[in-house]
């Protein structure tokens, strides 16, 4: 693969984004590798496995715009959507826990993955935000119904209209994240964590995410189509690329 690589050891499967040049954000070859990579991890024989980015700057940055400002049409952007968001629905139903390890920003499409994953853990200088409104766009992977699952209607409500960034700290009190470690100790405590569950039984793992996920939901699929238009509308209108266009500018004059 070329933008993520894949690597299992004892039971533990990472599965890192190596992107750090683009703060590992999501190219269109990175989306196809992370399906790929996730419709084979079961053949690893991983009992658990960790999503994490490269470097300490940036879990993932959301989509690369950079790399998709040629899809500009309604059809072009409800096909990436509707391809992406099946990749992310693909964690819950996994039988194995999937960490989203925060190394860094989660932020926008980065942010969706995370909460797509069955928890996250956080170095102490993560930060956490959902800037899709900044853009004049709407999330479309699905984070809007995992949000509001997490943290109630209003937070999350607040949370996508106000396009803030949080600390990890402040997403720890709000559940968005389990927990947080210092950054020095992040790599270890998270090499600690997966390890002890991957020494459980691989059904006891499945049986009890299973067990969670009827309780609660983590994917929506009939949610998909109706969400997924809207964002294919605000993905072409003008108005999103005007804002993507005046983020560059303030980012090259920085």
């Amino acid at each position: 693969m070329k933008d993520l690589r894949l690597e299992v050891d004892g039971g533990v499967a990472t599965l890192l984004i190596d992107r750090p040049q683009a703060r590992n954000a999501l190219a269109t070859q990175t989306m196809r590798e992370l399906d790929e990579s996730l419709g084979s991890i079961q053949e690893s024989g991983a009992r658990v496995l960790v999503i994490r980015g490269a470097g300490e700057r940036a879990f993932c940055a959301g989509g690369d715009l950079k790399e998709l400002e040629h899809m500009r049409s309604e059809a072009d952007a409800a096909e990436m959507a509707h391809t992406m968001r099946a990749t992310l629905d693909r964690i819950p139903q996994l039988p194995i826990p999937v960490i989203a390890a925060l190394n860094g920003d989660a932020l926008g499409g980065g942010a969706e993955l995370a909460l797509a994953c069955d928890f996250r853990v956080a170095a102490g200088h993560a930060r956490i935000g959902f800037a899709q409104v900044a853009l004049g766009l709407i999330p479309a992977w699905g984070a809007s119904e995992r949000l509001a699952a997490l943290v109630g209607r209003g937070r999350a409500l607040y949370m996508l209209l106000s396009a803030a960034t949080i600390s990890v700290t402040e997403a720890k009190e709000l559940g968005l994240v389990e927990a947080v470690y210092t950054s020095d100790s992040f790599d270890a405590s998270v090499s600690e964590l997966a390890k002890a569950i991957a020494a459980a039984p691989a059904p006891a793992l499945a049986g009890i995410k299973a067990a969670v996920n009827a309780v609660r939901p983590h994917h929506h699929p009939e949610l998909a189509d109706e969400t997924i238009a809207a964002f294919a509308k605000t993905w072409a209108d003008p108005a999103h690329w005007d804002a993507v266009a005046k983020m560059e500018r303030q980012r090259r004059n920085r």
